[in-house]
């Protein structure tokens, strides 16, 4: 009984609220992937706080929110732009995700996140030179692959739960990144 339910409220978010369910899930899964880099750092003796930090979860969670909509709306306009699921076409939409939504989310998190945590914007803007082309590299080798399986494999109005799925991984980088990693 209970997995039938949760089956109707996955088919009603996947298709009745598509726009809603992709902004929660993106928020949720980003805020997912802090918790994962956090307990990694106090593991390893390298948090911060030497405590979970709820707040710093919560930035994760807003920014993640934020990159909800532009992501829905991009994977439809480029299902539109481009439709079909060959090979050729495939390439051609990781492409485009690499050069456009790759760039507009790696580049408004790390400055996003830094304005949240109470940087300057040049404070902020010096975090995104320094941190934005060890991001951008990471970000060619996880998603090209994964994005070639999403754009032959999975149907479209999957494609972001795919990528929200897979962004657990790379949220716990990007928290890495953020909160972890200094440039040399």
């Amino acid at each position: 009984m209970a997995l039938e339910s949760a089956k109707t409220m996955f088919r009603t978010a996947y298709s009745k609220h598509l726009l809603a369910t992709n902004i929660i899930a993106s928020g949720g899964l980003l805020m997912l992937g802090d918790v994962i880099q956090q307990n990694i750092e106090l593991y390893r003796g390298l948090h911060r706080k030497g405590t979970y930090d709820w707040n710093r979860s919560g930035k994760m969670l807003l920014i993640g929110l934020f990159h909800g909509a532009p992501r829905h709306y991009f994977y439809v306009y480029l299902e539109r732009f481009i439709p079909g699921k060959t090979i050729t076409c495939a390439a051609k939409k990781v492409f485009i995700d690499q050069t456009v939504i790759s760039v507009f989310v790696d580049s408004t998190f790390l400055y996003g996140i830094s304005i949240m945590e109470e940087q300057t914007p040049a404070q902020a803007w010096r975090g995104l030179q320094d941190k934005f082309l060890q991001v951008y590299l990471c970000d060619w080798i996880l998603w090209p692959p994964a994005q070639m399986l999403n754009f032959t494999l999975v149907p479209p109005r999957f494609r972001v739960l795919f990528v929200n799925v897979t962004n657990l991984a790379w949220s716990t980088i990007l928290s890495y990144f953020q909160h972890q990693y200094q440039a040399k």
